[in-house]
């Protein structure tokens, strides 16, 4: 038989508040990657949620007024019941004294295993489906249930992470309790962080706000430019970016060598998916030079970082329209506020009266055009 290698795994935790103290965990986890396909793994797919699916979450909450709570599975990857028979070592530092030759056989899945995500999934919707929950077949980590005519309840699953909206509180607490009979939970309350993204409720106007300001500071610390100079736009016109910037000798292809450019690349990827819509033109073009980027392209993804300092430092919202003629688009525009706004309220206002002068413009030309 084979036998799948162990190792502890040491992490620290940050709260999800600056008065939330932080964690310290340690966690055994096989070491996977001597697994073989087709021995010891078969398949390994495993859903998560799509992000669009919770920001949709997050405009019905908002929109609806619903609650919206947050959970944590405890050890999730160990409630996976195991189709195969998996041998593992014995641990660091917990071998049986007098039985070292012996292995340990996993009844569960265990972290590091190839299956492990796939198995958890499969556990948790058997666990949802039999309780009366439905799945969507258009994101299987959204499950809802009906209540009465208008009213239903639902959970997105993102690995060991659930989200759960509801109008009645009665209803999450009671699924809550549902879910605690199987696995081991931890309540989080009113959701406040969902996959490093900051959440902020502000029921009376119906809003929701989503913030990565603590990642994308921490993005321009790990590139040392947290003291650059800020920039208005995420890639400025003379960035004509293209393959004839590429290292061309073997000298410029070592020093690009030691520039962590796919990494910083990465890092502005994760912050589009999740918040930040305004860099997915620029992040997409520094990103076509990813297998061999020149000092031009570094400067460009330098650019983009530059652009979400002074997005941070100023504080000031982002004024954006577009006018559609016949539904061509022909005219738009998206830049920084001028000023700070003290409100919500008074930011709407002036992206308003951009968007209506021009609109005045606008119509004035389409008049003298005779058209409608």
């Amino acid at each position: 038989m084979r036998i799948v290698g162990c190792k502890w795994i040491y992490r620290i935790k940050e709260g999800m508040t600056a008065a939330e103290p932080r964690r310290f965990k340690a966690r055994l986890v096989a070491k996977g990657y001597t697994q073989m396909e087709g021995v010891d793994f078969k398949e390994v797919f495993s859903h998560v949620v799509r992000h669009a699916s919770i920001r949709v979450l997050m405009a019905i909450t908002a929109t609806q007024n619903l609650e919206l709570e947050q959970l944590d599975v405890k050890t999730a990857f160990l409630h996976g019941n195991l189709q195969e028979e998996i041998f593992m070592s014995q641990p660091e530092g917990y071998e049986a004294p007098d039985r070292r030759d012996y292995v340990c056989l996993l009844k569960k899945s265990i972290y590091g295993l190839k299956q492990s995500p796939r198995q958890w999934y499969l556990k948790f919707d058997e666990f949802m489906t039999t309780h009366g929950f439905q799945r969507y077949n258009y994101d299987c980590c959204v499950y809802f249930k009906q209540l009465s005519h208008n009213k239903h309840i639902y959970l997105l699953l993102y690995v060991d992470d659930m989200l759960i909206a509801c109008e009645e509180r009665s209803e999450i607490d009671a699924l809550k309790t549902l879910l605690g009979t199987t696995f081991d939970m931890k309540d989080l309350g009113s959701a406040k962080r969902i996959l490093g993204v900051d959440l902020r409720r502000n029921r009376s106007e119906g809003l929701v706000f989503l913030s990565q300001e603590k990642y994308l500071k921490k993005i321009l610390e790990t590139f040392d430019m947290e003291d650059s100079k800020p920039v208005q736009g995420p890639l400025a016109a003379h960035f004509k970016l293209c393959n004839l910037y590429c290292p061309k000798s073997e000298e410029e292809r070592l020093e690009m060598a030691n520039i962590p450019y796919a990494k910083a690349v990465g890092c502005l990827m994760y912050a589009i998916v999740l918040t930040r819509p305004d860099i997915s033109h620029a992040v997409s073009v520094v990103s076509r030079y990813m297998a061999s980027p020149g000092k031009k392209h570094w400067k460009g993804v330098k650019w983009i970082l530059r652009y979400l300092k002074g997005d941070l430092d100023r504080r000031r919202s982002l004024t954006g329209y577009l006018f559609m003629l016949n539904g061509c688009l022909i005219n738009w525009k998206a830049n920084l506020q001028h000023v700070v706004a003290l409100s919500t309220t008074e930011a709407e206002f002036t992206a308003t009266t951009e968007a209506a002068k021009e609109a005045i413009w606008l119509k004035g030309l389409i008049t003298e055009l005779d058209l409608k």
